[in-house]
Order: structure tokens, then sequence, then C-alpha cells
């Protein structure tokens, strides 16, 4: 298992970390509210782990981003559904 997890924690810190280095808190936003693969909660929550970003600054950012994420789902959902309906 530990191979796996070593390729997946490299995976995402090479992919992510460029970002969330260069912008901080707003990097780490825009990571979690894009709704793509490989993106999200669950990265954005490893990045900020393994970059040693306060909790107290990536709870508040985490939440904001995963609702913008949703919203953005939501209104795209809806949009498909709106046109086919």
């Amino acid at each position: 298992m530990k191979h796996l997890v070593d390729s997946f924690v490299e995976r995402t810190m090479r992919n992510n970390r460029d970002k969330v280095e260069k912008y901080g808190a707003l990097g780490l936003l825009l990571l979690v509210a894009i709704p793509l693969p490989g993106t999200g909660v669950w990265t954005g929550s490893i990045v900020a782990a393994l970059m040693d970003i306060r909790f107290k600054l990536t709870c508040p950012v985490i939440f904001i981003g995963n609702a913008i994420a949703a919203i953005i789902v939501m209104v795209v959902s809806y949009g498909v559904a709106g046109v086919v309906g």
C-alpha cells in the first residue's frame, strides 16, 4: 500500500503545489472550487496538510470552495435539465 499512497501523494503535489504556493489561500480555494477530476475537497485537504497550511485557514477556504463547486455543478445541471426538459 505504501507505493500506492506515495505515488498518489507525489502526483497530487506535482500537479497542484505550484498553484497553491503561488496564490496561497486563493490558490487553495480555486483548487477546491473547480469541479473537475483531481480537484476538490479531498485533494485540497491533502495539499494543505502536506504543505503544513494552518487548519484555521484551510477549513473556511475549503468550505467556501466546496460551496462554489456545488453551485457550479447545480447551475450546469439545471441548465442541461432546462434545455432537455
